[in-house]
């Protein structure tokens, strides 16, 4: 017979700290000024920008300090912000461009 293992111990609750407040102000002003402000080039590279502050504090921030922006390792974590940076950008130019035309 087996014994039942126990439960693993829960996970530490992560604070989110002040550069993923930063980051997630920016974005959300972005998306705001997007949707209320009808403006979709500004508030989209607004919304781009934010993910690039982002990848900068990661790559920035110590370690104990950057709290929610943390999910792999400092070099992956900046990259792949960074690359969601430059897809919103992107996306956003391509969308302006073609109702411009």
């Amino acid at each position: 017979m087996s014994t039942a293992t126990p439960p693993p111990p829960p996970r530490p609750r992560i604070a989110l700290g002040a550069g993923w407040w930063c980051a997630a102000a920016v974005v959300l002003a972005g998306l705001a000024w997007l949707v209320v402000g009808d403006a979709l080039l500004g508030g989209g590279l607004m919304m781009a920008a934010g993910f690039a502050l982002a990848a900068v504090l990661r790559l920035v921030l110590p370690e104990d300090r950057i709290g929610g922006l943390h999910m792999r390792g400092p070099r992956f974590d900046a990259a792949f912000q960074a690359g969601t940076a430059l897809a919103v950008a992107a996306a956003v130019v391509l969308v302006w461009l073609r109702e411009a035309a």
